[in-house]
């Protein structure tokens, strides 16, 4: 199911394949996260794509000449102790991609962390949670602050969403409210 109903663009597969994503990350240790790989994409979200590499700049470079020709391509440095972030980012076939490289392996980063947890929850929480969520977007809530939202989460949700990691199915089938049952 996915929320992207606002405008028609690409599908987030047929944007990696022109883009040849998997050339491009040949010999990279990477993973396509975010919301369109979850289905609730809409027509805003963008593309994520998290990336180990020992020498995080080193990859931020390659990536940047080998991506050159687009025109809105930035690269910045972002810091979220302790995690240092090289992200580089464009826009291509109307949508934004962003590459988050880090010197961590992937199941450790955060991003995927998320991904994977929400890919979960998706699973356990059923239709009328997706909906609710794809409504909680497309009014501008961002993906994990959604997620608490409707799960009564409180406090920082890029962290506090994580406490869910280890938690059982039927926790985290309790944790949902009776109106999204």
């Amino acid at each position: 199911m996915t929320g992207n109903t606002a405008k028609k663009r690409h599908s987030y597969e047929q944007v990696l394949n022109c883009l040849s994503i998997s050339e491009l990350l040949a010999d990279v240790d990477y993973e396509v996260i975010g919301t369109p790989p979850l289905g609730i994409d809409i027509a805003d979200s963008d593309i994520d794509i998290s990336c180990f590499s020992s020498v995080p700049d080193a990859l931020a470079q390659k990536l940047s000449t080998a991506l050159t020709d687009h025109k809105d391509l930035s690269q910045r440095t972002l810091s979220f102790p302790p995690y240092k972030t090289e992200l580089l980012s464009f826009t291509f076939m109307e949508w934004l991609i962003e590459f988050f490289i880090q010197d961590r392996s992937l199941k450790d980063q955060f991003g995927v962390r998320h991904f994977l947890l929400e890919r979960r929850l998706l699973s356990l929480l059923g239709s009328k949670f997706i909906q609710q969520l794809i409504r909680l977007k497309q009014q501008g809530m961002k993906t994990e602050p959604a997620f608490a939202k409707l799960l009564g989460i409180t406090g920082d949700p890029y962290i506090n969403l994580l406490s869910l990691e280890d938690l059982s199915d039927q926790k985290i089938k309790q944790l949902l409210p009776c109106s999204l049952k």
